[in-house]
């Protein structure tokens, strides 16, 4: 899915950005999905009033009326395992805009044997003898098919009502309009004027993460194998642990903590005791970063590119260039590279390919240039189409130096421009450190293409390595 013409909802409805961070609430995308997602596990730990009063006790009561039902039922078609069945609600909720939907938000019910699944699950854990309304937020360790944004949505069906009373409140003391909407209790909201009919719900940040704890297997497995119980079990399961694959370690993992109710005790505290909310200042993937460029005043962009006198294919890539020059001057010039880089550490990828993607976006839109740079903004890679008129595509696809420019240029690249019909592509590399070596094997596989007589991506280089501040140049 494709990222186009961001719209954020402090831009829409005229609000500051400050008022939202100082309730510490996301400013979403109206016309795409925001990749973090609603942890459970965070609620009980979440600063904001309102979560703590009315949302975690919510959470906690939905969940433990799923597990009343469960344990009343005596066979899957009986009143009370229908009723649980209601009850779990997966619908995907596109009124929060998080998710992998990219430039969708648009929900959907998931299939009836997911919902199954997870209380055949819940079924087993109550015979086990452990009743805790935990044990659904963790159903993305427990059952295969239960993806982080299943949690999310889960997790926010419950939290509908006190959701939606965060964003009444904020509204009203905003003075954003609102109206009601069917769903809500009668709450007043504001409507999405990208999605009619659909109201917008704001979220707090700090129940927000990239990825549910119980579903980021990179941290699952390390907490998990912390759990003497657990470890020892895996381990005879197992043998070599550093071995498994990851669906094996994951398979021998849920095996181990269903295996006993110590385990599964010992589990749920580990997992729990663990999770975080995303970091808005570490910023990893550069959502926020995103954000504030957004939203930075377009009139300073005005004047530093032209608009293209025909919509053909030279005119395009002319514009690109234009872009990826000024890009290449803020980032080396003027500061911002600070972006890329938590203190000595750069950032994620994703986090270069965000901010490349916001400065073309404002930059088209100042100058009013009829280009429209997409990315794709879900769980897939991040590359980006300058598309004007029907034929004129230029594709970009942006790479850290530390990361796989090699494979980038030879193989990314060339998937991408097969899939959008064009042969016009570049490779922007953001060095954040040594690359010698590679530069001197993609200028090779650019060379030797050449000499084929082949067309070939143009390739261009950004300097995005840590600078002393100016009074220390």
């Amino acid at each position: 899915m494709s990222l186009v013409n961001p719209v954020l909802f402090s831009q829409r409805f005229n609000v500051s950005p400050t008022a939202l961070q100082q309730e510490d609430l996301l400013d979403p995308f109206l016309n795409a999905d925001t990749k973090l997602f609603i942890d459970p596990l965070l609620l009980a730990k979440s600063a904001h009033p309102t979560i703590k009063a009315k949302g975690y006790p919510a959470l906690r009561h939905g969940f433990s009326q799923v597990l009343d039902l469960v344990e009343a039922s005596r066979t899957p078609d009986d009143a009370a395992w229908k009723a649980a069945m209601r009850l779990l609600n997966l619908r995907e909720t596109a009124e929060t805009c998080l998710g992998y939907g990219g430039a969708s938000i648009s929900g959907a019910s998931r299939p009836d044997s997911l919902r199954q699944a997870i209380l055949r699950t819940a079924k087993d854990i109550i015979e086990l003898g452990e009743k805790n309304p935990n044990i659904i937020p963790l159903m993305g360790l427990l059952e295969e098919g239960v993806g982080p944004d299943t949690i999310s949505d889960m997790t926010t069906n419950f939290l509908r009502p006190v959701l939606a009373e965060i964003t009444s409140d904020f509204c009203a003391r905003n003075g954003i309009p609102m109206r009601a909407f069917t769903g809500f209790g009668g709450a007043q909201l504001p409507e999405n004027p990208l999605r009619p009919g659909s109201p917008v719900l704001l979220v707090p940040r700090d129940i927000l993460r990239d990825l549910p704890f119980a579903t980021d297997w990179s941290d699952v497995s390390r907490v998990a194998l912390e759990v003497q119980e657990i470890r020892n079990a895996v381990n005879a399961m197992l043998g070599d642990i550093a071995k498994a694959s990851r669906a094996e370690r994951k398979h021998a993992i849920r095996a181990a903590a269903l295996a006993s109710l110590r385990n599964l005790r010992a589990l749920l505290k580990a997992v729990a005791d663990e999770s975080d909310p995303y970091d808005a200042k570490v910023d990893p993937f550069g959502y926020y970063a995103l954000r504030r460029v957004l939203r930075t005043d377009p009139s300073i962009f005005v004047g530093v590119a032209a608009q293209p006198a025909q919509k053909d294919q030279a005119s395009l890539e002319r514009v690109v260039n234009e872009i990826v020059t000024i890009f290449t001057d803020m980032v080396e010039n003027n500061n911002l590279w600070e972006l890329l880089w938590h203190n000595n550490e750069p950032k994620r990828e994703r986090a270069a390919q965000l901010l490349f993607f916001a400065i073309a976006n404002v930059i088209c839109s100042a100058n009013n240039i009829d280009i429209s740079p997409e990315t794709n903004a879900g769980g897939g890679p991040v590359d980006f189409k300058f598309s004007t008129g029907y034929h004129g595509r230029y594709l970009v696809e942006v790479k850290l130096s530390k990361g796989a420019v090699v494979h980038g240029y030879e193989k990314q690249l060339e998937v991408y421009k097969k899939a959008s019909a064009t042969h016009q592509a570049m490779l922007l590399v953001v060095v954040v450190g040594p690359w010698l070596q590679k530069q001197r094997t993609i200028a090779k596989l650019k060379a030797d293409a050449e000499a084929r007589g082949e067309r070939t991506s143009s390739i261009r280089v950004v300097d995005g390595r840590r600078q002393a501040s100016a009074s220390k140049r």
